[in-house]
């Protein structure tokens, strides 16, 4: 059994890297919407074997970043204005709860690091790298408050949601070049800890809900006035830029 064990532990590990390796290439549009990966590519362009690829495939279908579509493959689905509408509903309803279970359970040690990320500062837009700075130091706040509510279930659920969300940022400031944003992370992210470190439990909730839907004004305004919404379909937000070294969109086989 011991030695089972010894054996699995290197395919954990290359499983995890292929996972990475995808889930970043999709969140960053290395990966371009719309298309069928193709195993031979994806593994030779990220050095993974086919088992790796493909358990690391079905963790990202069940994260919703992928699309199984019978007889074809994983497919990197678009993200509609509806889908990213119904995204943020569900972060109020979820990060609200998180932030009073954050303001009653939450230790000193665990507040301080939240304010570090609160005070950090990123510039807005992207980098010369094509790095989302504002999207990284974000999701790294909100994954912090998350795991301040000690709720294993909680914390599954909003990884996945702000991997989505992160994705959403991305898209949209490579689709329309976004250069600044109308407030600093600061002042929307200072709120929370001072009300999570008061130990109010309301207050928390409410300043974690006006930061939300602050996200969402900017980001869903942004790309609905660059798609529009034709006859009430929502259209799909997804970049023209194209990325460097596109995957092709040759089916999955």
């Amino acid at each position: 059994m011991a030695r089972n064990a010894r054996k699995s532990a290197p395919m954990r590990t290359l499983t995890e890297k292929a996972y990475q390796c995808i889930k970043e290439g999709i969140v960053r549009g290395e990966i371009e919407e719309g298309v069928f990966l193709s195993e031979k590519e994806i593994m030779s362009r990220y050095r993974i074997g086919r088992t790796p690829f493909r358990e690391a495939c079905n963790r990202l279908h069940h994260e919703h970043l992928l699309e199984v579509v019978p007889h074809r493959g994983y497919l990197v689905p678009e993200m509609s204005l509806q889908e990213v509408r119904d995204l943020f509903e569900l972060r109020v309803l979820v990060e609200g709860a998180v932030a009073e279970l954050a303001a009653a359970r939450a230790n000193a040690r665990e507040i301080d690091e939240l304010a570090r990320l609160a005070d950090q500062n990123s510039p807005p837009g992207l980098s010369r790298k094509g790095d989302n700075d504002r999207a990284e130091v974000n999701t790294s706040f909100h994954l912090q408050l998350a795991s301040m509510a000690h709720n294993r279930e909680f914390m599954r659920l909003e990884s996945s949601v702000l991997e989505r969300t992160r994705r959403l940022a991305y898209n949209v400031a490579r689709s329309i070049g976004v250069q600044r944003q109308e407030m600093s992370l600061q002042n929307l992210h200072r709120p929370v800890v001072d009300a999570i470190r008061r130990g109010d439990r309301a207050a928390a909730r409410q300043a974690i809900i006006h930061d939300i839907q602050q996200a969402q004004t900017i980001l869903v305004g942004l790309g609905g006035r660059d798609l529009g919404e034709t006859d009430g379909v929502p259209r799909r937000l997804s970049s023209n830029a194209k990325p460097a070294e596109p995957v092709s969109r040759k089916h999955h086989k």
